[in-house]
């Protein structure tokens, strides 16, 4: 991690600190969006007026490929779930995983030439888990969480540790907006739970584009201002945040479980630049 001083511009390496005068902002150079699986839930959990229909949402992670390393994006559902749907919450539970293989973190790495061991940072947006259910995966990797976060998931039973709260593991908690590495950096986007947090990525060709994991679920939450929340007020101010980060531009923010925009953005093997 790094600070911001005046007058010159700090580099964030992943295992070493560099700073450098002047220069052009620090960019990424891509970003791949991996399926970690899916998830039929009723409706009701995005929108609060939702009612019980139930809805198949994509489950996501991001690699990205920086000057200095590569650093993912949420680790998605655990591939327990692949044989037991009910692993985690049981089988009354209205949240039903749907995985195959194919879709563990593990190998979806794999298919475009990554190893665990070659992710030297982890964002978690948050600790569900939907978003850090394969963190036992990366243990050399660095897991950047807000702090507040952090301490407010431990020992939850909605935020089960089995997934993250591995001794092995390395948590850098960060408190408020923090740069991460060049040309990426995250933010507080509280609301869905305190210190949940999204990431901005600034890409070489394509620019600013938010990662706003459980902030917004969908483009909807964005459009209308309108998400279900543990905070609702909170969860309010995050998704005008969101909106301002791109100056209003929602094709660049990719929400954490919107099917249809799903459709429509690039996956791997295709990447943004």
């Amino acid at each position: 991690m790094s600070s911001r001083r005046r007058g010159r511009s700090c580099r964030g390496p992943l295992h070493r600190s560099v700073c450098r005068s002047g220069g052009a902002p620090a960019r990424v150079i891509e970003l791949t969006l991996l399926r970690t699986g899916l998830i039929d839930l009723p409706r009701s959990t995005f929108f609060p007026e939702g009612g019980p229909e139930i809805i198949r949402i994509p489950v996501w992670s991001a690699l990205l490929r920086t000057s200095e390393g590569i650093v993912l994006f949420d680790t998605g559902l655990h591939p327990v779930h692949v044989d037991r749907p009910d692993a985690t919450y049981g089988p009354k539970s209205s949240v039903k995983p749907v995985m195959v293989r194919d879709d563990a973190i593990v190998a979806r790495l794999a298919s475009v030439g990554v190893r665990p061991d070659d992710v030297a940072i982890v964002v978690n947006s948050h600790l569900h888990f939907d978003h850090a259910g394969n963190n036992g995966a990366f243990p050399k990797a660095r897991f950047v969480v807000q702090g507040e976060h952090l301490a407010y998931a431990k020992g939850k039973p909605n935020f089960p540790g089995v997934y993250w709260d591995i001794p092995e593991l390395s948590y850098l908690p960060v408190a408020g907006r923090t740069r991460v590495a060049p040309g990426l950096e995250v933010v507080p986007t509280p609301g869905h739970a305190p210190g949940h947090q999204s990431l901005i990525v600034d890409l070489q060709e394509t620019g600013r584009v938010v990662l706003c994991g459980d902030a917004a679920f969908t483009r909807e939450n964005l459009e209308r201002g309108v998400i279900q929340a543990q905070d609702d007020g909170a969860a309010t101010e995050s998704l005008a945040l969101i909106r301002s980060l791109v100056d209003d531009d929602l094709d660049r923010v990719f929400p954490s479980h919107d099917a249809a925009g799903w459709l429509g953005w690039r996956h791997a093997p295709e990447i943004y630049r």
